[in-house]
């Protein structure tokens, strides 16, 4: 039976889920000073994170699910909890996807596809089907592990002389405003606005001041390690470097070399987006779950496997190569899913469970 997680267990999932992807291919580079926009976010995503807590305190104690049906009505609130499952589902889909790119690139070359991503979904299934509380069992090792390899990552690009902070000049090549314009085209919204999946957790979580003061320091924490993962990657490859890389940490870490006996040390890279890879996918996958569980009345351990595959097959057909893969996230996804989901249903959905007070909160 599900207990909930202790704070440090949820800081501990926030955290991995937060950096997730985000630590390899860092702020989406619409600018140079892609450091800068990670500092210029963390106030948005406050905010942001602000309209959330106070879903959780008016919600009447339901999650996402029940706040939908209870804002909506009950048609047009199954309509949307039906639209966020796909959207959570599609979401993992599209880090797995990630995840494959890298792995095909670094490690896997001559390994197909299908049977990478079959045998990783199966992993994810397996730990989004033992619930969210063991998945914030599960994070706290997975963020150890994670900040042990980036840390030795950094201290061995700087033992190798790889790192030049003059790399970071100029700053505001392109002005201020064009930096204020990609944090909310961007950055804002991968990832802190997919936070709104913690939505569908959040009985476990603890009490409101628990979340978020827990949160506080997951989003301060986050924004901190992806600023500086962005530094680290311009002061070893340059502005213009960077820009033009697909996999920013990665070519990075092929810039080791310490003595001529410690040389591209990939794997650490590949161990990091691993882990929050699946962590992440498993969370999304378990609120896809229970999104389908709360509308086809059913046990959720017949729904962990095939929506894994599911998942993994539509990580395939997602896109026909990276560039349109990165296309797609940055123009189509960013606009008809992220800005809606994200903050324009939430905002709506709090005005109306404000309008129908308390005692009509659930339905």
């Amino acid at each position: 039976m599900e207990t909930k997680l202790s704070p440090l267990q949820l800081y501990a999932l926030m955290l991995v889920f937060l950096l997730g992807t985000s630590i390899i291919f860092g702020t989406p580079r619409l600018v140079p000073d892609t450091w800068i926009v990670d500092l210029l976010t963390i106030v948005p995503s406050f905010l942001l994170a602000g309209v959330y807590l106070l879903l959780i305190r008016f919600g009447g104690g339901g999650n996402l699910f029940d706040m939908l049906v209870g804002a909506w009505g009950k048609i047009a609130g199954r309509l949307l909890t039906l639209v966020y499952t796909v959207y959570f589902l599609y979401i993992a889909a599209r880090n797995l996807r990630d995840m494959l790119e890298l792995i095909m690139t670094s490690l896997l070359r001559n390994t197909p596809g299908e049977l990478v991503i079959l045998i990783f979904v199966m992993v994810v299934a397996y730990a989004a089907a033992g619930g969210i509380v063991a998945l914030g069992r599960l994070s706290v090792l997975i963020a150890l592990m994670v900040m042990l390899f980036f840390a030795t990552l950094t201290f061995l690009l700087i033992f190798s002389g790889s790192v030049d902070s003059e790399r970071l000049l100029p700053f505001l090549s392109e002005g201020l405003a064009k930096v204020a314009v990609s944090v909310f085209r961007g950055s804002l919204w991968f990832p802190y606005g997919e936070l709104i999946v913690f939505l569908v957790f959040h009985s476990f979580f603890g009490d409101f001041r628990t979340i978020g003061k827990t949160g506080t320091y997951a989003l301060l924490s986050s924004a901190v390690v992806l600023t500086f993962s962005d530094v680290l990657q311009i002061c070893t490859l340059g502005i213009e470097n960077k820009k033009f890389s697909v996999f920013a940490l990665l070519d990075s870490a092929r810039l080791i070399n310490v003595a001529n006996f410690i040389t591209r040390m990939d794997a650490l890279v590949a161990f990091i987006f691993l882990f929050g890879v699946l962590l992440k996918a498993s969370v999304l996958l378990h609120a896809g779950i229970r999104g389908a569980v709360f509308l086809f009345k059913a046990d959720e351990n017949g729904f962990a496997y095939p929506l894994a595959l599911l998942i993994g097959s539509l990580s395939l057909l997602v896109s026909r190569n990276h560039a349109e893969h990165v296309s797609e996230g940055l123009i189509y996804a960013m606009y008809w899913l992220h800005l809606p989901l994200q903050l324009g249903v939430p905002l709506a959905t709090l005005i109306l469970l404000r309008m129908r007070g308390p005692g009509r909160a659930r339905t």
